[in-house]
């Protein structure tokens, strides 16, 4: 099976406050996924460095995609605990995407990427749709290499959304059209800030038939060790 991963935007709104969320996130969400399931192998967060909402973004590699499927994960959110249940309803977005791997840059000497030790500080996201008949492999392929050339760069990876859910008091009471996401998903990881404005230009307007969506970008907030990483018994 391919590579999983996990997006998980989020805003708390006026009725959770920046501490309930941050210790809900950092003491419960996080740790019952990372300390209890080794299919989660990173685990980071991030804030956003843009002034747009979301503010969070949680990112998290899986060893493959059936992970999403099996009972040891599915039943985090079907036995939440009582906090988790009237925090999780008071929050303003919770927008969770579930991914698989399609096209990787490789990984980098400079940085561990979402990894614990040494992660990558800088990101960029965005939503990709393509033309019809266009590959998305070779469109990685190109981008990738054309960004090679930017300084501070240090990886690339696209994921193709599988399963996505948006809840929350913004979302509450819209239609369907709420829930449409772009099919893929864009990161750009940088070793440093310096660059990742131009970045963002030229991933807008350098690719003919590719339609960009919420271009994002992040600052690292915290990388969190796991089972799987090797720094947790």
């Amino acid at each position: 099976m391919p590579l999983g991963f996990l997006a998980v935007l989020s805003e708390p709104g006026t009725q959770v406050s920046s501490e309930e969320f941050q210790d809900w996130y950092n003491n419960e969400h996080v740790p019952l996924r990372m300390n209890y399931l080794p299919s989660f192998l990173t685990g980071a967060r991030f804030q956003g460095s843009d002034n747009l909402k979301p503010s969070w973004l949680a990112l998290y590699d899986i060893d493959d995609t059936t992970t999403f499927a099996h009972d040891s994960y599915t039943r985090l959110r079907a036995n939440r605990s009582p906090r988790e249940a009237d925090l999780v309803a008071r929050l303003e977005v919770l927008d969770r995407r579930t991914c698989e791997v399609v096209a990787d840059s490789g990984e980098s000497l400079i940085t561990t990427s979402l990894g614990s030790t040494n992660p990558t500080k800088f990101i960029i996201t965005y939503g990709l749709d393509l033309a019809h008949g266009m590959d998305v492999g070779a469109w990685a392929k190109d981008l990738f290499q054309e960004l090679k050339g930017v300084k501070s760069w240090v990886r690339g990876r696209v994921f193709k959304c599988i399963d996505n859910l948006k809840t929350g008091t913004a979302i509450a009471g819209k239609g369907p059209e709420e829930q449409i996401v772009a099919k893929y998903l864009v990161l750009h990881e940088f070793e440093d800030e310096s660059h990742r404005e131009p970045l963002g230009a030229i991933v807008n307007h350098s690719r003919e038939g590719a339609e960009i969506t919420e271009l994002r970008t992040w600052n690292l907030y915290r990388a969190y060790p796991g089972v799987a990483q090797g720094n947790l018994e």
